[in-house]
């Protein structure tokens, strides 16, 4: 298979677009905002370009990043993060902007007055907003399909056919990364849209817990379980930005040393039916990790293997989606994609008494699962069962839902749980690419940043 991949950082004006990197170097001076926006503006200059992104702020972005140029050079004292380029995924709200959510739906809608909570933090810590990315129609798949916009496509195998699938929903956000088109990107996670990206696209991505992400001025899907999350190349990346969109300075987490660290593995449904490739990433992972001290345990967890709650035809997500959707629906069906409005629709047949049941289970199977994996320090599963599915032959409702749920089938359990959950890299370079993901606590997302960090060098394989 021909393929255009790479399994580490991109590098843009000869330096690898990591945050930390692209702000220490417009800093110090070795490289101007204006220089790293161009780069990544150029990155976005291409098919792939105009597929990832539903608007770009080429000309505002200049503005500003030579502003910030001129600050620098005045001596004025700037936010951490002055001129490092950020791509936001089209469903938050940026002041004087109409927020579509990847549909034609909301063409007619008022522009935002306000920037989202955590658009206006990242801004107030200096990122440069380059453009807003392509995804999923109101996010409601794990392809990242878009007949609206075009499909991003996954940077593995381009050169075959029509390529393949980057993942939804938060696919345009992926690709920007993954392109060098920005060096920052936030999407968003309902059932697995940060992190099924993140493992086509060959970069990291973060599920936070729910409750920790401010959800003003972010389009809706299910609020029970919507969460904001970041992506980049690495886990010091999805810190920064996790720290600034909560509120914090954009600090990273020391790393936890990985020997002595007790790890997890569901066996059971969730490492069914796994593409070769992706069980043999996985398991090859596991070994590495023993070998350096870290204490890897199979658990099988009853209660998720007779329930089995990821992608449930009848579900809270499904409910409350249709609940929002039930109006746009009504008036304007014909301008939804077919594919996603009719999986909309089937949360009309969800009644108040299973729903507030549903509820109440998911209640219980949390705490279940939470006294059930406490001697651990996170779970550890193959994000993905499967590689990136073709494009070419990709339609048809039934194909599309069924293609989607087994994307999403493992990453949906941690927003079932709503546990933060980080995805990174494992594949080597060269192939196709597949995930590791790391399932802390409930709200203990900057431990597991931390504990991701130590283990990130051992589950990714550098070239």
């Amino acid at each position: 298979m021909g393929m255009i991949f790479a399994a580490s950082p991109v590098i843009v004006l000869g330096m690898t677009m990591l945050i930390s990197h692209i702000a220490d170097a417009l800093a110090s001076g070795q490289l101007s905002a204006r220089d790293h926006l161009e780069g990544c503006l150029a990155a976005i200059d291409s098919e792939d370009g105009r597929r990832a992104f539903v608007t770009v702020h080429a000309e505002g972005a200049r503005r500003n990043a030579d502003q910030t140029d001129a600050l620098r050079k005045a001596g004025a004292t700037l936010p951490a993060f002055a001129g490092v380029t950020l791509s936001v995924k089209d469903l938050f709200d940026i002041a004087g902007e109409v927020t579509r959510a990847g549909s034609r739906v909301l063409d007619d809608a008022a522009p935002a007055s306000t920037d989202a909570t955590v658009v206006a933090r990242l801004k107030a810590a200096g990122f440069n907003i380059i453009g807003r990315t392509n995804m999923t129609e109101f996010a409601y798949s794990g392809l990242g399909m878009n007949p609206h916009y075009g499909n991003p496509r996954s940077p593995y195998g381009r050169d075959i056919d029509e390529g393949f699938v980057a993942g939804g929903s938060s696919s345009g956000s992926a690709v920007s990364i993954s392109d060098g088109m920005a060096a920052a990107t936030i999407g968003s996670d309902t059932g697995g849209s940060t992190r099924a990206p993140a493992v086509f696209c060959g970069i990291t991505g973060m599920k936070p817990t729910t409750t920790r992400m401010p959800g003003d001025g972010v389009f809706p899907l299910s609020t029970s379980f919507d969460a904001a999350g970041p992506m980049g190349h690495s886990v010091d990346c999805c810190a920064i930005l996790d720290s600034i969109m909560t509120g914090g300075s954009g600090a990273t987490e020391p790393a936890f040393p990985a020997s002595g660290l007790r790890l997890a593995v569901p066996r059971g449904y969730l490492f069914a039916d796994l593409d070769d490739q992706v069980s043999e990433d996985f398991e090859a992972a596991l070994s590495r990790l023993s070998a350096t001290g870290v204490t890897v345990s199979d658990v099988r967890l009853d209660i998720l293997e007779e329930l089995r709650p990821a992608n449930l035809p009848k579900s809270i997500v499904s409910a409350e989606a249709y609940e929002i959707h039930r109006e746009l629906l009504a008036s304007g069906r014909d301008l939804y994609d077919p594919y996603i409005a009719t999986r909309l629709a089937a949360g009309a047949e969800i009644a108040a008494a299973d729903y507030i049941t549903m509820h109440r289970d998911r209640a219980a199977v949390c705490a279940e699962v939470a006294a059930l994996t406490r001697p651990f320090d996170a779970l550890i599963l193959p994000t993905t069962p499967t590689l990136p599915p073709a494009l070419a032959g990709l339609q048809g409702t039934d194909l599309l839902m069924k293609t989607s749920a087994r994307i999403l089938r493992n990453t949906a359990l941690s927003n079932y749980l709503d546990r933060p959950t980080i995805t990174i890299p494992g594949h080597a370079p060269g192939t196709a690419p597949t995930g590791v993901s790391l399932i802390g606590s409930h709200s203990h997302d900057r431990r597991l940043l931390a504990i991701a960090a130590g283990l990130e060098d051992i589950i990714r394989i550098k070239a």
